[in-house]
């Protein structure tokens, strides 16, 4: 599965590892600005179809605290202290870019399913209702730390199966393009195991 991540900068090459470090200090006049970015195959993209016979399951926008849904990113400060980064910004709120790639993804995988992401009007047999709980550097783990619930619903908002994940996946380097770099690692992951963990309640 080939990964991509570009917005504005080239991540891939740096393959430094930084042991014992703190993040990196950061200065500059105008934040750059960071994006997650689609590993799916864009011919598959456009062989995904919407079709009257298929069931649907709609992607709600994920649910997250204040500070994750500003386009701010975050590591760990203190032991209970979260701070942004001054120089880098998310193109976009963290929850939006999860809603836009997850239907991408779930599209191309999840056959015989039409997946949509949440509009006014849309009818659904199944909902996925995300809260994202967690999303930072860690300093002392030197990691990205993950903390987020699944919840599949039924259209009359009957629940059908709820799962959680609290992980954490390697950074390439210790700052805010390095977290960047392993939010797009994990959460292509998260995607595929969230796929299988679908297919049997979807059909």
């Amino acid at each position: 599965m080939k990964m991509k991540f570009v917005p504005l900068i080239c991540l891939f090459g740096l393959s430094i590892s930084l042991v014992g470090c703190s993040v990196l200090p950061e200065a500059g006049p105008a934040p750059v600005q960071l994006q997650l970015m689609s590993n799916v195959n864009e011919d598959r993209v456009a062989e995904t179809v919407w079709s009257a016979d298929k069931g649907t399951l709609v992607i709600e926008t994920p649910q997250a605290t204040t500070a994750l849904s500003s386009r701010a990113l975050w590591y760990q400060s203190g032991e209970h202290q979260l701070t942004p980064f001054r120089d880098h910004i998310w193109t976009e709120p963290l929850p939006m870019q999860i809603e836009r790639l997850a239907a991408e993804y779930l599209a191309t995988n999840l056959k015989g399913i039409n997946v949509l992401t949440d509009q006014p009007g849309v009818m659904a047999d199944y909902r996925l209702r995300v809260h994202l709980h967690q999303w930072h550097l860690d300093q002392t783990s030197q990691r990205l730390l993950v903390v987020i619930n699944a919840d599949l619903l039924q259209e009359n908002g009957q629940p059908v199966v709820s799962w959680q994940w609290q992980q954490s996946e390697a950074l390439p380097d210790v700052s805010a393009q390095g977290l960047a770099a392993a939010g797009q690692v994990w959460l292509y992951k998260w995607l595929a195991e969230l796929s299988d963990r679908l297919l049997p309640y979807l059909h």
